[in-house]
This record gives structure tokens, sequence and C-alpha cells, in this order.
């Protein structure tokens, strides 16, 4: 920002102001802009204003003012302020967008019609010599455009059934098929079941079978099911396999989960999810789907073997990305009964495992100084507000997209290698083969991680390459790689 000092014909350097409005339109009141500069340089302005000059050192308003114009008349209005969120929380707006909205207490941003420039912004001179500061060239026609989003779900369902699609690059396509059944995108499915409150999404429609996860809880979110259902997807994708991602869940609180888990069980039972093929995941055991065993196509040692064979699969991965675990150092984040048994297996391939406290800080295992972090509890684990904070040169993730894109972009410039979740976890495939394919997981997960560690793009945007150049030979290639 520039002034002139009108007494002595200097120039004056100010840091850019922020102010409202109402403020800009008497800007000869110094005490609303942020002045660094030298004080005696200042004086004789002050003098020739009949002035206080003040130097507030620091201003926090909670608006800002963006002055650029040119040619394009835009009025004084109010404009979206691109910010992180930063413990947003939803706030539905019925009846006028049908959307959630987010308040980062950003109240707006002003856009004025006049750019200064490298004018004065001197309103006037002491003694009644004012000049106007900008000369204004108003536009001929002014057009207002006031921009509302889009309802992204039926305004007849009640706040319990929103469905918003996150997946990176989808594309929103809600449309009702049939009673029940709601096409998300060109390629997702979300089917609502009818015997009790739970649904079953699934990512490829014209795939010949569907495998996934069943879960349980008082409410699952349909999001997460497209997450977990395209992570499936690719993984099978990856090894060669014309194979839909699905998830299901059950919304249910614990003194009816029972009940509802039972009824979702037989209804999934029916002729209609007859290629459905889901296993137990959080909230429900394997005795509740055991009905459903019958006709799906995964041999008895996929069952027994899974834990172990995935755990396998993912040691493999790490020492193959990390050139051997002899000598290295590793953390493990245990949640379940897989990750549990990593330890041993990590510790008889030569690798020491650290096990930091965790008493006083939770995340103390993904900030642990080691070599190979191992991690996946959750979606998004690791995001780009605790990413800084992990020290391991290797992530291998133990559950699906544990890495956000946010965290994975800095841990690019800092040359930390992520590995694809969706291969690192494919050892229980060794289980149920193709023809010509492995029947030991250590060797099928490190020999496709070998294939993806020399990649341009690094190894899980080049898993996700080999699996959308597999996707495109026999399906339509759904929106949205499966990164958090």
């Amino acid at each position: 920002m520039l002034a002139r000092d009108v007494t002595s014909k200097r120039r004056v350097d100010f840091s850019p102001g922020f102010v409202s409005p109402r403020e800009f339109a008497n800007v000869r009141e110094f005490a609303w802009l942020k002045v660094f500069v030298n004080r005696e340089e200042m004086s004789d302005l002050g003098e020739g204003l009949g002035r206080d000059v003040v130097d507030v050192g620091c201003i926090a308003p909670s608006r800002f003012t963006v002055m650029d114009a040119q040619n394009f008349g835009v009025a004084p209005s109010v404009v979206g302020h691109p910010q992180d969120a930063n413990g947003a929380d939803v706030d539905p707006a019925a009846r006028k967008r049908g959307v959630f909205g987010e308040n980062e207490n950003v109240e707006w941003i002003a856009v004025l019609g006049e750019g200064v420039g490298d004018e004065p912004i001197l309103g006037g001179v002491g003694g009644g010599r004012e000049e106007a500061p900008v000369k204004v060239d108003p536009p001929g026609l002014v057009v207002d455009f006031v921009l509302v989003a889009a309802p992204t779900r039926d305004l007849d369902d009640d706040i319990d059934g929103f469905h918003f699609s996150i997946l990176p690059g989808s594309v929103s396509l809600r449309r009702r098929t049939r009673l029940g059944t709601v096409r998300d995108s060109p390629t997702v499915t979300t089917h609502k079941l009818t015997s009790t409150d739970g649904f079953v999404v699934l990512d490829l429609d014209d795939a010949p079978m569907a495998i996934g996860i069943a879960r349980s809880a008082p409410k699952v979110l349909v999001d997460g099911a497209k997450w977990l259902a395209r992570s499936e997807t690719y993984r099978y994708a990856f090894f060669g396999r014309k194979v839909s991602g699905a998830s299901a869940a059950v919304n249910a609180p614990v003194d009816a989960k029972a009940e509802a888990i039972a009824s979702f069980a037989t209804e999934l039972a029916g002729d209609a999810y007859s290629t459905v093929h889901l296993s137990a995941g959080r909230g429900i055991s394997p005795d509740d789907l055991a009905g459903l065993r019958s006709r799906d196509p995964r041999p008895e040692s996929w069952w027994s073997e899974r834990d172990a064979l995935t755990a396998a699969g993912i040691v493999a991965a790490a020492g193959h990305a990390s050139g051997g675990l002899s000598g290295r150092t590793v953390a493990i984040e245990s949640f379940d009964s897989m990750t549990a048994s990593l330890a041993e297996l990590f510790r008889s391939a030569g690798a020491t495992v650290v096990e930091p406290d965790v008493s006083e800080d939770a995340n103390a295992v993904l900030h642990a100084d080691v070599d190979v972090l191992v991690a996946g509890s959750k979606v998004g684990l690791i995001g780009d507000a605790n990413a800084s904070n992990v020290v391991a040169r290797l992530i291998v993730p133990s559950g699906p997209m544990p890495v956000t894109a946010k965290a994975l972009a800095a841990f690019g410039r800092r040359e930390v290698t992520v590995l694809p979740d969706f291969v690192t976890t494919s050892g229980h495939l060794a289980a149920w083969p193709l023809d010509g394919s492995s029947t030991d997981a250590a060797e099928l997960v490190g020999a496709a991680i070998a294939q993806v560690m020399a990649h341009e793009k690094g190894p899980l945007l080049g898993a996700c390459e080999i699996a959308e150049s597999f996707l495109g030979t026999w399906a339509t290639v759904p929106f949205g790689r499966p990164i958090a």
C-alpha cells in the first residue's frame, strides 16, 4: 500500500492493511491501519494532516478487504473465504440449500469496486483541500451473482439419510433407480435395506461379484463405506481380478444390535444380493454372517488364515520397500488381532520393534523415531495436521487409507515413502489364488511392492495407475482414487 506525504512530497510505504468497507471510507483514521514505518519519516505526514499518527502493532479483525477490479465492475459484496477447516462442524440449513455448511468464524470478505493500484490512498489534506483518491470508472451494467450450494440428496429424507460424496474427483449423481436404491455416481450404488436400518454400497454395478466387509454401530456413515468399497475395488483390480468393492452397515444401538444384525443377514441371503460377499468387520462377529458362507466363493483357508496371511504380506511389503528389515526399527500401531501379531513377525525378520509410551501421548506411536511406521486403525489417521510430526521414512499401511491426500503431498516433499494400502494388506489373496498367482502371501505382496517402488509418481499413485489400467479393460473406471 502506498501513501504520499502531502507536505514534503515524499512517498511513504505501508504494509498491507486490513479494513472493512466502513473503515475504508475513512482511511485518514490511521488507527485502523497496521503500519510498519520509521516514526521519524511519519512525523511530517502527521503534522500535515493535523492528526496523531498511530503505530498499531497488532490488529486481528475478522473482516478482510480485497481491492482489485479494473474494468470489471464489482460492487461491494461478500465472497467465500478459502480456509482449511479446523474443527469445523455441520450446520444443516433446512429448506434452503439442502446441504451442510461449515463455520470457521470468517464472517465475510469485502470486494470493493475500486482498485487503488499505485494511487494515493489519503482522502484529503488538512485545511479543506481535498481530492478523490481513486478515480471511479463505473461499469455500465451491474450483475449480482448469488451462489448457493446445490442439494446433494433428496429433500424428502430426514437428516440421518444425508449422503455426500467425498471421494476425490467424484461427481455427485443422486438418483433413485428403484425403491431403496440410490445411484451416487456413474458407478456407485447405495442399496438401503428394508428389514432394518442399514445399507449396502456397491462400487461397480457391472462387476460379476462384489466383496467387502459389514460393520455395525449406532450410526455408520455412508461416506465412510464408500471409501472402504473403493479401496477393495482397487485391491482386486491391482491383482487382475474382476471384482467390485462392497461395504455394508447395520445401524443399531447396543441393546437392539443382535436383532438388527440377524435381520440384515436374512435380507442379504436373498437373491437380490446373491453376488455380494461380505466378511465381518467391526461390531459384527463371523458367526453373525455364518449363514452367508455357503454361497461365498472364497475357500475355507481364506477364512481360517486371513489374519496370518495379511500380516505376512505387511511385513514382506516393509522388507521390500526398505531393502531388508535387518537392523531396522519399527513402530506398530496395534488395533486388532491381526496387527497384534505383527511384532513377532518383524522381530523374526531382524527388525527391532519400538513400543513408545502412549499413556501421556496417544499418538506416540505415530511420532516414534523409527525407520518404519505401520499404521492403519482408521481412514485419514495421518493428516495434514500431524504429518509433520511423523519421523519414519517409510509408512506401511495395515488398514485402508490411513494417509490423507494432503499428508501424502507433504510426505512427498520430505521424501517419505507411503505404500499402497490396498496392496500391503492383500496377503490373504494368496489363499484364494487365480491361475498362476502365488499361494505365498509374502511372495505375492513382496513382488507387487517391488513392481511399484520405482514408479515415477511413487508407489501409491503407481499402484493406482496399475489398478485403473486393468479396470479400464472391462468396467467404467470409478471417479476418485482410494486416498482419504
